[in-house]
């Protein structure tokens, strides 16, 4: 565990040198904008990314998609640095970076066949997300009836997951599927350590 557990605190880490360094220009945003309508937005984007995709115009597909995942770096901290986290954002959250990923990987894969890309990646990448999502329903019923929780940064796994998904499809979408695996592939071992950490609970410390 101990390679596992000093991993975790390194992304840990530059997490929180994110969130910092996004504390000051997102004080600039309006009032009325808040992170569940970010999150929103971010799943609307799938449209015209299906769209651009289907009339072959892959570059303007790659922009929207850019923005959807820009709204998923900035979503979070924004919530936080206002204060109002909502139950709703914390499983909406999630759910856009998968259909965001999951339904743009989807088009890709149509479209361009198995010869652009491998089937057997695709399926692994689809069915881990999948179990990613279930577990992480199965995980909050059994923190709230159990007072356990989750011993690993299943989130935090999970959003690095998604980060290197984002530049493996952002590839994909340029043109370039052979140097997409090269973050695909390590996305998968990231997805795997999210289940282990959603599979993984201890008794929570005392405050």
């Amino acid at each position: 565990m101990g390679p596992i557990i000093a991993t975790e605190k390194l992304l840990e880490r530059i997490t929180a040198a994110k969130e910092n360094f996004l504390q000051s220009p997102l004080k600039y945003l309006p009032a009325w904008l808040n992170a569940d309508q970010l999150t929103i937005i971010r799943i609307l984007c799938i449209f015209p990314i299906i769209f651009f995709l289907l009339e072959k115009k892959p570059l303007t597909a790659f922009w929207f998609f850019i923005f959807g995942a820009f709204l998923d770096l900035i979503d979070g901290p924004l919530a936080r640095l206002r204060k109002n986290e909502t139950e709703f954002g914390k499983f909406l959250d999630p759910f856009a970076d998968k259909v965001l990923a999951g339904t743009t990987l989807l088009i890709i894969f149509v479209i361009q066949g198995p010869l652009f890309f491998p089937p057997f990646l695709f399926w692994l990448i689809i069915v881990l997300d999948f179990i990613l999502t279930f577990l992480g329903l199965m995980g909050k019923v059994m923190s709230a009836q159990t007072g356990f929780k989750r011993r690993l940064g299943a989130n935090l796994w999970g959003k690095w997951k998604f980060f290197l998904q984002t530049i493996g499809i952002c590839l994909l979408l340029l043109g370039k599927p052979f140097l997409s695996q090269w973050f695909l592939w390590p996305s998968v071992i990231l997805a795997i350590a999210s289940i282990i950490g959603h599979l993984t609970f201890k008794n929570p410390e005392p405050l």
